[in-house]
């Protein structure tokens, strides 16, 4: 437990917590993330080859969003080695939002491939032409195998980190898509209805598009500074509110740095007969008690007898309109 300063009121406290636990899960992430590149990127090679020769729009869109996949992968590994380097007086916390760019740079590149796979379906609705159906069927099985193995490596590590959690989300629909060119593959091989090759296309870019909104929206709440949706900011107040020396609690604000890493900042009022000591005292078992109910890793909590820091009369912000204590 480090404090940011030392007043003589003993007013900020910051504290970090779970370093060891930060690099246990990127040490995990980047394993996860190298054996998916390897696979995907070979399979990435086999659809584009296979696509080609077998003319199939439906075995490009799999292998163009292959190609996303492998280029977020290598996004997400080159932003957890920035992550890695020390805050100077530059940037307080680091490198460590980089990783949060690249995955909303991943989700914009996922609505232009899937535009552009819409324009093409597009193009050969009215004349779609013949589609060479065992190499399609063989490569997308192939494809299916190793997307999903790709998906169960990701899947262990895609709570973490939204960079994970995008690549793992690619995987598995790439494992979807897959397998429904397989059964596209056997339908126009039975039947030779080679239209469905461009409307499972536009089936495949929908699915892209939908993965690629999720990621920016997610990447946006973290660069916006949204309350992490795993902390429940009203159960922070209240349990605040209900440790004995605690009078209110003001100024309550959390938000990520990137996933996998909360902060939380607060001012406290304590009760006015609490000595300067007692006070610090309030403060370190305030900041315990947050680490350990919810999941926050770095806290600056100022504990002081009166709300003086703002201009107005009311600095609690939202909190000004509810009493904690007395929410149930």
């Amino acid at each position: 437990m480090s404090r940011n300063q030392d007043h003589d009121h003993g007013h900020d406290h910051g504290h970090d917590h779970g370093h060891g636990h930060q690099h246990d899960y990127r040490a995990a992430s980047r394993k996860a993330l190298t054996i998916a590149l390897v696979l995907l990127c070979a399979i990435f090679v086999a659809e584009l080859v296979g696509g080609l020769i077998s003319g199939s729009l439906a075995l490009l869109a799999d292998a163009a969003h292959l190609l996303t996949d492998v280029a977020a992968i290598i996004l997400a590994l080159v932003a957890q080695w920035f992550g890695t380097r020390p805050s100077c007086a530059t940037r307080s916390f680091g490198f460590r939002r980089v990783e949060i760019l690249a995955a909303l740079i991943n989700g914009v590149s996922l609505w232009g491939i899937s535009g552009y796979i819409v324009y093409e379906a597009i193009g050969r609705l009215q004349h779609p032409p013949e589609v060479s159906s065992v190499p399609l069927i063989v490569i997308a099985a192939v494809g299916l195998v190793v997307q999903t193995v790709a998906a169960v490596v990701l899947a262990g590590a895609s709570d973490e980190s939204l960079n994970v959690r995008g690549a793992y989300i690619h995987a598995a629909t790439d494992a979807v898509q897959s397998g429904a060119v397989v059964l596209v593959g056997l339908t126009m091989w039975w039947t030779g209805w080679w239209v469905l090759d461009p409307i499972v296309s536009m089936a495949i870019a929908v699915l892209i598009s939908w993965s690629g909104g999720k990621i920016v929206w997610e990447a946006t709440h973290v660069l916006l500074e949204g309350t992490p949706p795993e902390v429940d900011l009203e159960a922070v107040a209240r349990d605040v509110s209900n440790t004995p020396g605690v009078r209110a609690v003001a100024d309550l604000h959390a938000w990520s740095i990137t996933t996998g890493y909360n902060a939380l900042s607060a001012h406290i009022l304590a009760d006015a007969d609490l000595t300067a000591q007692q006070r610090e005292g309030l403060r370190d078992l305030l900041a315990t008690q947050l680490t350990e109910d919810f999941p926050l890793h770095h806290l600056t909590l100022q504990v002081e007898r009166r709300c003086s820091l703002s201009e107005e009369q009311n600095c609690c912000g939202w909190l000004a309109t509810m009493d904690p204590k007395a929410a149930p």
